[in-house]
């Protein structure tokens, strides 16, 4: 039996992120994407394209048939950089 690596490839739905995920499955790794949530777009005041960012990573994830799983970090985030 072989060693199974997994490892989790943070997705923000561009193009290095996703360069990223493929070349670690090509490289035989089980790959899970994961979008982090660190801004709530109700509180940006200009352009904030978060959901269309994560939307952006889930697609790259359904066409590398990779888990996703998006987290939030937006307390934490506002907390820790802001405050």
């Amino acid at each position: 039996l072989g060693v199974v690596r997994h490892v989790v490839c943070a997705m923000s739905g561009g193009v290095d992120s996703s360069v990223a995920a493929l070349l670690l499955k090509r490289r035989g790794y089980n790959v899970t994407g994961v979008f982090m949530k660190n801004w709530d777009p109700l509180d940006e005041r200009g352009v904030c394209t978060t959901e269309k960012d994560c939307e952006d990573a889930y697609k790259v994830c359904q066409i590398l048939d990779l888990p996703f799983n998006q987290v939030s970090y937006v307390k934490e985030y506002w907390h820790k950089v802001f405050r």
